[in-house]
């Protein structure tokens, strides 16, 4: 279906977590045609300030209500303008935009890992819920997310996860909550400890978080998927503004590019050329106490 532009009727507008917001919105068209990993473009006010629309993943989806939900932080002026609006508020959305994810490793009867860091829990939600609508429940334990932010506070609540029976792995920055490091430590410790074979990742986070990732998968031949965050001004290509380095499909070599909002959100780690993006992200050195 193609995308819609809608008018959206917030219904309900909660805090789970330290500066981290859910909305759940009526839009029955977006709704019914939004998958897994696919975005919408919100436009916060009718003036001009904020001027441009913001880019939202959908964290749950409900078909049959007519609804959708997004996850988002509050970190300028137009989050902040967000998190004030009440319900029976409208908003103009624009959606679904981008590729989702495609559900694969489900079926394998090998743990298949969920990779989230701070924000990036947003899509991988919904991803859960319909990786989980294909495992029996007795093994829902397959899916294991690996779930990391700066500090406990930060992070949603466990009840979250609990319908999806899946194992959750958390980790802190600080050491406030599981493990103390970054979320691609966490990954690598437990994958090494349990000695796991994962048949899928799945992972949604910082640009320095996914690079880390797409070598850790590529290393360990995992087939994985990636959704990249990424500053957009318009979701539909013309701006831009969210290009990053790619293979060239013919010339080996030749500049390239993919373009985060109709390429993506979602890569394939050998889809992005890593080593040329400038200075390549390094882990911070963490103390924990």
């Amino acid at each position: 279906m193609a995308r819609q532009l809608e008018l959206a009727t917030i219904l309900e507008q909660q805090q789970p977590a330290r500066q981290i917001y859910r909305l759940r919105l009526r839009a029955p068209a977006i709704a019914a045609a939004g998958r897994a990993g696919q975005f919408v473009m919100i436009r916060i006010n009718d003036g001009i300030d904020p001027l441009l629309r913001r880019p939202f993943s959908f964290h749950r989806i409900d078909r049959e209500a007519g609804t959708f939900e997004i996850l988002y932080r509050v970190v300028g002026r137009g989050t902040r303008e967000l998190a004030r609006k009440p319900p029976g508020a409208t908003l103009s959305c624009l959606g679904p935009l981008g590729n989702g994810f495609t559900l694969v490793g489900a079926t394998s009867g090998q743990p298949v890992a969920l990779v989230a860091g701070g924000i990036g829990i947003a899509p991988l939600v919904q991803l859960m819920a319909e990786l989980a609508a294909r495992i029996p429940r007795a093994e829902s334990h397959r899916l294991m997310l690996f779930y990391g932010a700066r500090n406990a506070e930060e992070l949603l609540p466990e009840s979250t996860f609990e319908p999806f029976g899946c194992i959750v792995h958390t980790s802190t920055d600080d050491g406030s909550k599981g493990f103390c490091g970054l979320v691609t430590q966490l990954l690598d410790q437990v994958t090494r400890d349990q000695d796991l074979t994962f048949s899928a990742l799945y992972a949604c986070g910082t640009l320095a978080m996914q690079y880390h990732v797409a070598r850790w998968a590529e290393q360990r031949s995992i087939p994985a998927q990636l959704s990249l965050e990424s500053l957009m001004a318009c979701g539909l290509g013309a701006c831009l503004g969210c290009a990053l380095p790619a293979p060239h499909p013919n010339r080996p070599g030749a500049d390239h590019y993919q373009h985060v909002c109709v390429n993506g959100p979602v890569f394939e780690p050998g889809s992005i050329r890593w080593d040329q993006i400038e200075p390549p992200p390094t882990p911070p050195t963490l103390v924990c106490n």
